[in-house]
């Protein structure tokens, strides 16, 4: 089987992006693995609108390095909503105080893949994760039977606090090419400086 893992579903943009490319995923089980409450309805309303397409499977919780439940920030910009206490894309997002504390479970990369996925399929991933695909790209390569059933990643680096960032685009980037994993790297072009592809 193929699957596709939209890992930070936000408000379901992958597949307009999907539209954008010159291959095809309609053959691909189709996850999509979003955390922040506030994006539920947006996500649902266009998982539907694309269900004549796709096999569409909504988690509700996000992917990370370990599994545990972990504090969720929603920020100034929805579209930042994530795990981390801090980090950027093309701008700075801050942590806002909505009167409550949002809770999510996460499920690591590698022991989703392996529970949900055979050793033949093949699995295309998209990170989204505003900070956690450090965690996320780590884990993975710590995770050799897990990362042999990816055959592509495309995944958006952010800017995070000191600490959080446990693999560079640099390591991915020479693993995919040894394993012959297909690698798209999208993000600041500062965090990308010397990543050939």
């Amino acid at each position: 089987m193929k699957h596709f893992f939209d890992i930070g579903g936000n408000h379901g943009q992958t597949f307009d992006y999907l539209d954008t490319l010159d291959r095809s995923y309609t053959d691909h089980i189709f996850w999509v693995f979003e955390p922040s409450p506030r994006h539920f309805a947006p996500l649902l309303e266009k998982c539907k609108s694309f269900s004549d397409r796709y096999d569409i499977r909504v988690c509700p919780f996000g992917i990370g390095g370990n599994t545990e439940i972990r504090k969720f920030r929603e920020k100034d910009d929805h579209m930042g909503d994530s795990f981390q206490t801090w980090h950027a894309s093309d701008h700075e997002v801050f942590n806002i105080d909505n009167g409550y504390t949002v809770f999510s479970a996460i499920i690591s990369l590698p022991e989703f893949i392996m529970k949900y996925t055979k050793q033949d399929d093949t699995i295309v991933l998209d990170i989204d994760t505003e900070g956690s695909e450090y965690e996320i790209m780590r884990a993975l390569l710590d995770h050799p039977q897990a990362l042999s059933r990816v055959s592509e990643i495309m995944v958006e680096w952010h800017h995070v606090s000191d600490g959080i960032a446990t693999v560079l685009p640099e390591e991915v980037t020479s693993v995919c090419k040894q394993l012959d994993i297909r690698i798209v790297h999208r993000g600041d072009s500062k965090l990308l400086e010397g990543v050939t592809v």
